[in-house]
């Protein structure tokens, strides 16, 4: 007993020292857990290359230039053109050129391949979306374990606590030949058992918190303190009466959701490929013009123009219009229009399905929010009446009227309704988060973040 109250002043220290640390509500958490995981990180990325895609898309649409030089120094024997016979010389050519192209009709690929990319724009938008919001609602869940952990320890040592309590006045009465050897016993084998499921409820816990940290992104070394009135706070003042049925947020969920967003998506795009396959069995019309000039000597000869001279007097230019018209590719074309197609179809069949899903999930979070709801304000009424009965049964053992065995079954009881309230209590708040989600409200609530806490304390 005496190790076990200094054991508790210890902890009781401990937790006035980690008082001066700010909790962390479950917004907190869950932007930071966005802000450092490295999925969300690579589709930022992702979503900036998509971007540039969509860049160099419209750039196709602008003429492209290039422009060369050359020199080029030759030595030995060649052929004289005037005399037609072999002659030794050295020669030095020099030439400049710059060409511009720029396409007028490839069967509407150009503007078929923007239309593609600003859809691969919005999928990576969405794919980015879906990454913070499922990091942000892995988040949710781990927090919400965390807590569920926290209660039962703090329900364990309550319930370790009521056992010391009638161990001790066991004792005094079998000392004053009120009860017998075997309630002693049976008192402290009870002891024995809310000892153990204390140990194990708080090796729960710590696992709990260290999934939250790693889920987090969050040095498992350093401590997280956890905001958990949401445990003390009863379940009539976190009801949101709300009349909204599956079908209306599913309506909602379909403009909104990053999942469907990103299927939608795909769909696009597989049509505009398919539109880009048609357009390669079509001619291909492009202008073109360009400018050039070039210098010529025959080492250790004289006689020629000087290099500005020569320039100005080769300089020339030309424009021009060419037409490319597929007759026979080996079948590729037509494969390809084929492939397009198949491929449209399967990603049209991907988003009802994921469409499908989506209702499921929505029709499913609907109704475990009212389920848990039910649940939750039932098992209030029982934690009540379950209190009152173990009181009662305490009251009678203690004055000879009730067995040991009883007392241990209506705690068993009490405990098993906290412990049942607790789970269906913190479900319920994740559901109706959940539900606000598929609605197309933000799963992190900065605005409840800055409000004013009471700070409680879990020390790590």
């Amino acid at each position: 007993m005496n190790i076990r109250k200094s054991m508790g002043m210890l902890l009781c220290l401990c937790s006035l020292a980690a008082t001066a640390q700010e909790a962390w509500d479950i917004d907190r958490c869950m932007a930071y857990a966005v802000e450092h995981n490295r999925t969300v990180k690579q589709r930022k990325l992702e979503s900036d290359n998509y971007r540039l895609d969509k860049i160099e898309a419209i750039g196709q649409f602008l003429p492209g230039v290039s422009g060369s030089v050359s020199a080029q120094y030759s030595y030995g024997r060649s052929v004289d053109p005037e005399t037609n016979t072999y002659i030794s010389q050295s020669t030095f050519n020099n030439g400049y050129a710059m060409e511009g192209s720029m396409p007028i009709f490839q069967g509407g690929s150009l503007i078929n391949q923007v239309r593609r990319a600003r859809a691969n724009e919005l999928l990576g938008k969405a794919a980015l979306q879906e990454a913070k919001d499922n990091t942000a609602l892995e988040t949710f869940q781990a927090y919400i374990d965390a807590l569920y952990y926290y209660g039962t320890t703090r329900l364990a040592e309550q319930k370790l606590v009521e056992s010391d309590s009638l161990v001790y006045k066991t004792r005094r009465q079998e000392a004053l030949g009120l009860k017998g050897m075997a309630d002693v016993a049976q008192m402290e084998a009870q002891q024995a058992t809310d000892a153990y499921n204390l140990t194990h409820q708080r090796n729960l816990y710590e696992t709990a918190m260290l999934t939250l940290k790693q889920t987090m992104n969050y040095p498992v070394a350093d401590t997280l303190v956890l905001d958990t009135r949401l445990i003390d706070t009863p379940v009539i003042e976190q009801v949101r009466l709300s009349a909204d049925n599956a079908d209306d947020v599913f309506r909602i969920a379909l403009n909104c959701n990053p999942t469907l967003r990103q299927s939608e998506m795909n769909k696009q795009v597989a049509r505009m490929n398919r539109k880009i396959s048609w357009g390669s069995l079509f001619p291909t019309i492009s202008i073109f013009g360009g400018i050039s000039s070039s210098y010529y000597k025959e080492l250790h000869q004289s006689g020629y123009d000087n290099f500005a001279d020569q320039m100005k007097n080769n300089f020339g230019s030309y424009f021009g219009i060419s037409m490319s018209i597929p007759i026979f590719n080996r079948m590729s074309g037509s494969i390809g229009v084929k492939q397009a197609k198949n491929n449209y179809l399967i990603a049209t069949q991907q988003y009802e399905a994921q469409k499908e899903a989506l209702q499921k999930l929505v029709l499913q979070a609907v109704q475990d929010r009212e389920g848990f709801l039910k649940e939750s304000l039932q098992m209030e009424k029982k934690v009540t009446s379950d209190s009152i009965a173990y009181r009662v049964t305490r009251r009678k053992f203690e004055e000879g009227l009730m067995t040991s065995l009883d007392v241990q079954n209506n705690a068993s009881t009490l405990l098993e309704s906290q412990t049942g309230l607790l789970q269906s209590k913190l479900t319920y708040v994740m559901k109706c988060r959940l539900v606000d989600y598929y609605k197309g409200e933000e799963i992190i609530r900065n605005e409840e973040r800055n409000a004013t806490k009471e700070t409680q304390i879990i020390a790590d």
